[in-house]
Protein backbone atom coordinates (compact mmCIF):
# COMPACT_ATOMS: atom_id res chain seq x y z
CA UNK A 1 0.00 0.00 0.00
CA UNK A 2 0.57 3.55 -0.55
CA UNK A 3 1.86 6.44 1.73
CA UNK A 4 2.48 9.15 0.02
CA UNK A 5 0.38 10.62 -2.98
CA UNK A 6 2.86 13.09 -4.48
CA UNK A 7 2.58 12.88 -8.20
CA UNK A 8 4.80 14.98 -9.93
CA UNK A 9 3.02 17.48 -12.14
CA UNK A 10 5.20 15.90 -15.32
CA UNK A 11 3.19 12.83 -14.79
CA UNK A 12 -0.21 14.70 -14.28
CA UNK A 13 0.01 16.96 -17.32
CA UNK A 14 1.57 14.14 -19.42
CA UNK A 15 3.95 16.10 -21.23
CA UNK A 16 7.34 16.80 -22.10
CA UNK A 17 8.02 12.50 -22.03
CA UNK A 18 8.94 10.57 -25.00
CA UNK A 19 5.71 7.58 -25.41
CA UNK A 20 7.22 4.00 -23.91
CA UNK A 21 9.12 2.19 -26.62
CA UNK A 22 6.24 -0.35 -25.79
CA UNK A 23 3.34 1.39 -26.73
CA UNK A 24 2.52 -0.85 -29.06
CA UNK A 25 -1.20 -1.82 -29.90
CA UNK A 26 -2.17 -4.36 -26.73
CA UNK A 27 -5.38 -6.32 -26.70
CA UNK A 28 -8.03 -5.09 -24.46
CA UNK A 29 -11.17 -6.17 -22.48
CA UNK A 30 -13.47 -3.88 -20.12
CA UNK A 31 -13.67 -4.83 -16.36
CA UNK A 32 -15.84 -2.19 -14.40
CA UNK A 33 -16.79 -0.49 -17.61
CA UNK A 34 -13.32 0.53 -18.40
CA UNK A 35 -10.98 -0.40 -21.41
CA UNK A 36 -8.21 -2.54 -19.79
CA UNK A 37 -5.24 -4.09 -21.24
CA UNK A 38 -5.67 -7.75 -21.85
CA UNK A 39 -2.48 -9.48 -22.56
CA UNK A 40 -1.91 -12.74 -21.30
CA UNK A 41 0.41 -11.92 -18.88
CA UNK A 42 -2.18 -9.65 -17.52
CA UNK A 43 -5.16 -11.86 -17.79
CA UNK A 44 -2.37 -14.85 -15.57
CA UNK A 45 -1.61 -11.84 -13.23
CA UNK A 46 -5.48 -11.39 -12.26
CA UNK A 47 -5.80 -15.07 -11.76
CA UNK A 48 -2.78 -15.43 -9.77
CA UNK A 49 -4.25 -12.87 -7.36
CA UNK A 50 -7.54 -14.19 -7.74
CA UNK A 51 -5.64 -16.98 -5.61
CA UNK A 52 -6.38 -14.36 -2.43
CA UNK A 53 -10.10 -14.32 -2.42
CA UNK A 54 -10.20 -17.57 0.20
CA UNK A 55 -8.39 -16.05 2.86
CA UNK A 56 -8.15 -12.57 1.85
CA UNK A 57 -10.77 -11.37 -0.64
CA UNK A 58 -9.89 -7.67 0.80
CA UNK A 59 -6.55 -8.01 -0.66
CA UNK A 60 -8.08 -9.66 -3.74
CA UNK A 61 -10.44 -6.29 -4.37
CA UNK A 62 -7.97 -3.68 -3.17
CA UNK A 63 -5.19 -4.89 -5.80
CA UNK A 64 -7.94 -4.83 -8.71
CA UNK A 65 -9.27 -1.57 -7.39
CA UNK A 66 -5.36 0.04 -7.63
CA UNK A 67 -5.08 -0.91 -11.36
CA UNK A 68 -8.60 0.18 -12.32
CA UNK A 69 -8.23 3.71 -10.48
CA UNK A 70 -4.83 4.19 -13.30
CA UNK A 71 -6.79 2.92 -15.62
CA UNK A 72 -9.35 5.27 -15.35
CA UNK A 73 -7.07 8.47 -14.79
CA UNK A 74 -4.82 7.14 -18.07
CA UNK A 75 -8.61 6.70 -19.73
CA UNK A 76 -9.75 10.32 -18.88
CA UNK A 77 -6.38 12.18 -20.19
CA UNK A 78 -5.22 10.17 -23.63
CA UNK A 79 -2.04 11.95 -23.50
CA UNK A 80 -0.73 10.82 -20.06
CA UNK A 81 -1.87 7.47 -21.56
CA UNK A 82 -0.02 7.74 -24.67
CA UNK A 83 2.84 7.53 -22.35
CA UNK A 84 2.35 5.14 -19.62
CA UNK A 85 3.36 1.54 -20.17
CA UNK A 86 0.38 -0.26 -19.90
CA UNK A 87 0.92 -3.76 -18.90
CA UNK A 88 3.87 -2.71 -16.96
CA UNK A 89 1.28 -0.14 -15.09
CA UNK A 90 -1.13 -3.61 -14.71
CA UNK A 91 1.29 -6.30 -13.54
CA UNK A 92 2.64 -3.74 -11.00
CA UNK A 93 -0.25 -3.10 -9.82
CA UNK A 94 -2.10 -6.60 -9.37
CA UNK A 95 1.17 -7.82 -7.93
CA UNK A 96 1.90 -5.27 -5.89
CA UNK A 97 1.24 -6.59 -2.28
CA UNK A 98 2.27 -10.32 -3.21
CA UNK A 99 4.31 -9.60 0.33
CA UNK A 100 0.79 -9.69 2.21
CA UNK A 101 -0.12 -13.22 1.06
CA UNK A 102 -1.19 -14.99 4.04
CA UNK A 103 -1.24 -18.47 2.66
CA UNK A 104 0.84 -21.17 4.84
CA UNK A 105 2.36 -22.36 1.89
CA UNK A 106 3.01 -18.94 0.03
CA UNK A 107 5.35 -18.85 -2.69
CA UNK A 108 6.40 -15.44 -2.28
CA UNK A 109 6.29 -14.17 1.36
CA UNK A 110 9.72 -14.97 3.42
CA UNK A 111 10.45 -14.35 6.83
CA UNK A 112 13.50 -12.23 6.01
CA UNK A 113 12.41 -9.44 3.94
CA UNK A 114 9.52 -6.68 4.64
CA UNK A 115 6.43 -6.85 2.66
CA UNK A 116 7.29 -4.40 -0.32
CA UNK A 117 10.63 -6.50 -1.04
CA UNK A 118 8.71 -9.76 -0.86
CA UNK A 119 6.41 -8.36 -3.45
CA UNK A 120 8.57 -6.75 -5.32
CA UNK A 121 11.07 -9.81 -5.47
CA UNK A 122 7.93 -12.02 -6.37
CA UNK A 123 6.47 -9.82 -9.41
CA UNK A 124 9.96 -10.13 -10.58
CA UNK A 125 9.82 -13.76 -10.73
CA UNK A 126 6.38 -13.96 -12.04
CA UNK A 127 7.48 -12.37 -15.25
CA UNK A 128 10.85 -14.22 -15.35
CA UNK A 129 9.09 -17.61 -15.19
CA UNK A 130 6.30 -16.44 -17.58
CA UNK A 131 5.68 -17.95 -21.31
CA UNK A 132 5.21 -13.75 -22.54
CA UNK A 133 7.69 -12.88 -25.43
CA UNK A 134 10.88 -12.18 -23.70
CA UNK A 135 12.01 -9.38 -25.37
CA UNK A 136 9.15 -7.48 -24.46
CA UNK A 137 10.52 -7.70 -20.60
CA UNK A 138 14.09 -5.61 -20.91
CA UNK A 139 15.67 -4.74 -17.55
CA UNK A 140 14.35 -1.18 -17.46
CA UNK A 141 10.58 -2.74 -17.94
CA UNK A 142 11.25 -4.86 -15.24
CA UNK A 143 13.46 -2.05 -13.24
CA UNK A 144 9.78 -0.06 -13.20
CA UNK A 145 7.86 -2.87 -11.42
CA UNK A 146 10.49 -3.78 -8.74
CA UNK A 147 10.58 -0.35 -7.88
CA UNK A 148 7.16 0.29 -7.67
CA UNK A 149 6.68 -2.11 -5.49
CA UNK A 150 9.53 -1.80 -2.84
CA UNK A 151 9.33 1.72 -2.39
CA UNK A 152 5.52 1.49 -2.32
CA UNK A 153 5.71 2.93 1.23
CA UNK A 154 8.42 5.67 1.14
CA UNK A 155 7.26 8.79 0.62
CA UNK A 156 9.22 11.38 -1.52
CA UNK A 157 11.89 8.61 -3.15
CA UNK A 158 9.34 7.35 -5.78
CA UNK A 159 8.84 11.14 -6.98
CA UNK A 160 11.89 11.47 -8.61
CA UNK A 161 11.80 7.79 -10.13
CA UNK A 162 10.41 7.41 -13.86
CA UNK A 163 6.65 8.24 -14.45
CA UNK A 164 5.89 4.34 -15.06
CA UNK A 165 7.03 3.97 -11.28
CA UNK A 166 5.12 6.86 -10.24
CA UNK A 167 1.94 5.75 -11.96
CA UNK A 168 1.77 2.74 -10.60
CA UNK A 169 1.97 3.71 -7.12
CA UNK A 170 0.12 6.95 -7.65
CA UNK A 171 -2.93 4.38 -8.76
CA UNK A 172 -2.21 2.47 -5.15
CA UNK A 173 -2.52 5.80 -3.68
CA UNK A 174 -5.90 6.56 -4.58
CA UNK A 175 -7.30 3.67 -2.74
CA UNK A 176 -6.26 5.95 0.56
CA UNK A 177 -9.35 7.87 2.27
CA UNK A 178 -10.22 11.67 0.98
CA UNK A 179 -11.74 13.24 -1.65
CA UNK A 180 -12.58 11.95 -4.81
CA UNK A 181 -9.58 12.85 -7.15
CA UNK A 182 -10.45 15.28 -10.03
CA UNK A 183 -8.33 12.85 -12.16
CA UNK A 184 -11.11 9.74 -12.17
CA UNK A 185 -14.19 10.52 -13.43
CA UNK A 186 -16.92 9.64 -10.63
CA UNK A 187 -18.52 7.31 -12.61
CA UNK A 188 -15.67 5.03 -12.68
CA UNK A 189 -15.38 5.59 -9.25
CA UNK A 190 -18.92 4.09 -9.41
CA UNK A 191 -18.61 1.25 -11.29
CA UNK A 192 -14.68 0.17 -9.99
CA UNK A 193 -16.54 0.37 -6.25
CA UNK A 194 -19.34 -1.39 -7.63
CA UNK A 195 -17.68 -4.63 -8.85
CA UNK A 196 -14.80 -4.37 -6.20
CA UNK A 197 -16.29 -3.28 -3.12
CA UNK A 198 -14.09 -0.99 -0.50
CA UNK A 199 -15.64 -2.39 2.51
CA UNK A 200 -12.81 -4.66 4.35
CA UNK A 201 -10.14 -2.76 3.50
CA UNK A 202 -8.94 -1.39 6.74
CA UNK A 203 -9.61 -4.49 9.08
CA UNK A 204 -7.55 -6.78 6.71
CA UNK A 205 -5.00 -4.54 6.22
CA UNK A 206 -4.89 -4.22 9.83
CA UNK A 207 -5.11 -8.44 10.29
CA UNK A 208 -2.73 -8.92 7.59
CA UNK A 209 0.25 -6.19 9.20
CA UNK A 210 -0.57 -7.64 12.33
CA UNK A 211 0.26 -11.51 11.37
CA UNK A 212 3.29 -9.59 9.30
CA UNK A 213 4.59 -8.53 12.81
CA UNK A 214 3.36 -11.71 15.18
CA UNK A 215 5.47 -14.40 12.03
CA UNK A 216 8.52 -12.41 10.80
CA UNK A 217 9.25 -9.96 13.43
CA UNK A 218 13.19 -9.82 12.37
CA UNK A 219 11.99 -8.50 9.05
CA UNK A 220 9.59 -5.36 10.19
CA UNK A 221 11.68 -3.65 12.69
CA UNK A 222 12.32 0.06 11.59
CA UNK A 223 9.50 -0.26 9.46
CA UNK A 224 5.87 0.89 10.33
CA UNK A 225 4.75 -2.23 10.38
CA UNK A 226 6.69 -2.45 13.88
CA UNK A 227 3.94 -0.19 14.96
CA UNK A 228 0.89 -3.19 14.56
CA UNK A 229 3.16 -5.49 16.96
CA UNK A 230 3.63 -3.02 19.20
CA UNK A 231 0.17 -2.36 19.37
CA UNK A 232 -1.91 -5.41 18.05
CA UNK A 233 0.80 -8.52 19.00
CA UNK A 234 1.42 -9.42 23.14
CA UNK A 235 4.78 -9.61 23.97
CA UNK A 236 5.97 -8.08 20.66
CA UNK A 237 9.13 -5.64 21.86
CA UNK A 238 10.96 -4.01 19.27
CA UNK A 239 13.72 -2.04 21.87
CA UNK A 240 17.08 -3.09 21.11
CA UNK A 241 16.17 -3.73 17.48
CA UNK A 242 15.31 -0.45 16.39
CA UNK A 243 18.11 2.19 14.88
CA UNK A 244 17.54 4.13 18.09
CA UNK A 245 18.73 1.96 20.17
CA UNK A 246 21.76 1.21 17.89
CA UNK A 247 22.90 4.62 18.04
CA UNK A 248 22.24 5.12 21.51
CA UNK A 249 24.46 1.71 22.30
CA UNK A 250 27.00 3.29 19.87
CA UNK A 251 27.10 6.92 21.89
CA UNK A 252 27.38 5.25 25.36
CA UNK A 253 30.53 3.30 23.70
CA UNK A 254 31.68 6.07 21.99
CA UNK A 255 31.91 8.04 25.27
CA UNK A 256 33.24 5.77 27.37
CA UNK A 257 36.35 5.09 25.10
CA UNK A 258 37.10 8.99 24.12
CA UNK A 259 35.96 10.60 27.79
CA UNK A 260 38.05 13.69 26.70
CA UNK A 261 36.99 14.40 23.27
CA UNK A 262 35.09 17.42 22.84
CA UNK A 263 32.14 17.44 20.62
CA UNK A 264 30.38 20.61 19.51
Amino acid sequence: MKVSTIVSALAVAGTAIAAPNHSKKLPTTTIAGLEVVDTQLVRDAIAEVKKFIPLQPYLYNHVMRSWLWGVAAFNANHTLKAQIDLEAHAVGTLLHDLGWDMRPDSPWVTKQHRFEVDGGVGAMKFIADHPCEKRQWDETRIGWVYDAIALQAISDIPDFKSIQVQWIIKSVGFEFPGPRSPLIPDKDYDNILKEFPNDTLFRGTNATFTWMAATKADAIYNTFIQDFGTYNVPGFNATGHRLYDVIQSGLQMELAKYPGTKFP
